[in-house]
């Protein structure tokens, strides 16, 4: 009991024991009451009555008054624990109830501070892992997952619910990833590997083991490195190809150049035959430079386009016409399809016919005697898709993703090309994204193969 309101229970008891023993001494002060023992047992018994009677009146105020912050204080206590942060008991007295309110309004306050401050800290956290590029992972020491980051949902193609029911076994499902975290919980320190997951995928793998108060586990990073190892496989992939194409006219240029040192200049018409074939090397070199500077210009943004309306024929026919020759000369029938009233598309009409060349020269150079390449177009959501089918020799599969990368050639396409600097098919893809279009292929081995790009139909008015 607290001292106030011990006090002033024991006042009021002392005033009321004080009142009714006063009552009771005078009413045994009457005459003759002393002497009579039936008298002083009434007297007494009425005392005790009274007195009973006394306590209830007084005590049942008294504890009202005090019990009723307390229950003012739980059904406080009682909204806080549904989210009410902001409730309070108001003290409607000074003893050590009301000291009781202003102290538990004090820690709910203080409460409520800290409490914004881990909401803002969460939010922030959440907001990192949510949005951060790499996945992570963090597992208990039984390997059970406890927490996952989208990033890594989407690595191992699942959800974070179903993640956190399962190990961390079951979620990688992957021997070197499991390998790589026993091995973290065998030695207790951190551990990185690369790992390559199929053909697609690339991961830097970081698992550390950590020990933060109560908290223990592991913390494993996934950093996908797909995109920088297709760069570094493209780069490497341009220098073997540009010194593989400049070594070819090279040594052509420096055999020719000795022959004519050594006797070749002696005889006029075999200088002449050696000087043409020098003059050609020349020309595939002046080429090959000739198309890297336009790709690095069309690239950087460099080369402005002069976009206009115009009919789908115009650009077809031009380069149909101008590989005609070539076609023939191979037995190679060319064949246009077009459907009647084709929208105008807002295009380069000298850009789209370097396109257009592009995929029609490669069909050519790749389909046999006999064979026939369709030259198509249709209207379809918005934009005009063309397409240049040949009954080829195809392309191989592991090579469809990577034939528009600048030298990129297959062993296939090196043994039978002839001629070419492995630019065109990616000139051509930078020409058709720059006319907000899309380029891709279809093929299959021995089966032929489909380029397709799409132009966007023009909303210009004819002028």
């Amino acid at each position: 009991m607290f001292p106030q309101i011990r006090w002033r229970i024991a006042i009021s008891y002392f005033i009321l024991v004080t009142v009714v023993m006063a009552g009771l001494t005078a009413y045994l002060s009457r005459p003759g009451c002393l002497g009579d023992a039936s008298c002083v047992r009434q007297s007494v018994s009425s005392a005790a009555v009274v007195l009973l009677i006394l306590t209830a009146v007084i005590a049942y105020p008294i504890a009202a008054r005090t019990t009723k912050p307390v229950l003012q204080l739980r059904q406080v206590i009682e909204r806080i624990t549904k989210g009410e942060w902001d409730a309070r008991v108001l003290p409607q007295t000074r003893d050590e109830t009301g000291e009781l309110i202003l102290a538990f309004n004090d820690m709910m306050s203080q409460l409520r501070q800290q409490h914004l401050a881990l909401l803002a800290e969460n939010s922030q956290y959440n907001t990192v892992q949510n949005y951060m590029a790499d996945g992570v992972l963090i597992t208990d020491n039984e390997g059970n997952v406890r927490l996952i980051n989208p990033a890594a949902s989407k690595l191992f193609n699942l959800s974070e619910k179903s993640a956190l029911a399962h190990s961390f076994a079951e979620v990688v499902r992957h021997h070197q990833l499991i390998d790589l975290w026993q091995q973290c919980q065998k030695e207790g320190t951190e551990v990185t590997a690369a790992v390559e997951i199929g053909r697609e995928l690339f991961l830097q793998v970081i698992i550390t083991p950590f020990e933060e108060g109560w908290a223990t586990g592991y913390l494993v990073i996934l950093q996908d490195l797909t995109t920088v190892r297709h760069l570094q496989t493209v780069r490497r992939d341009f220098v073997s190809n540009i010194s593989h194409e400049l070594r070819t006219p090279l040594a052509s240029l420096r055999v020719i150049i000795e022959t004519l040192q050594d006797s070749a200049l002696d005889d006029l018409e075999t200088a002449v035959r050696f000087l043409d074939r020098a003059a050609g090397e020349v020309d595939v070199l002046t080429q090959m430079v000739e198309e890297l500077l336009e790709l690095s210009r069309i690239e950087s943004g460099q080369v402005p386009l002069r976009l206009q309306a115009v009919n789908v024929t115009d650009l077809l026919l031009k380069p149909l016409d101008r590989l005609k020759p070539q076609a023939e000369r191979g037995h190679v029938e060319l064949i246009l399809d077009l459907p009647a009233a084709l929208p105008k598309v807002l295009a380069d009409a000298d850009r789209i016919h370097q396109v257009v060349t592009n995929l029609l020269h490669n069909a050519i150079k790749f389909t046999p005697e006999g064979g026939k390449i369709t030259l198509k177009a249709n209207h379809q959501d918005g934009e005009v898709e063309i397409s240049v089918h040949d009954t080829g020799v195809g392309i191989p599969q592991e090579d469809v993703g990577r034939i528009f990368e600048r030298f990129y050639k297959s062993d296939r396409a090196r043994t039978r090309s002839r001629g070419g600097t492995g630019l065109g098919l990616a000139i051509s893809r930078h020409i058709v994204q720059v006319h907000n279009g899309r380029i891709w292929v279809k093929s299959k081995e021995q089966k032929g193969s489909t380029f397709y790009f799409t132009l966007p139909v023009t909303t210009l008015a004819d002028p």
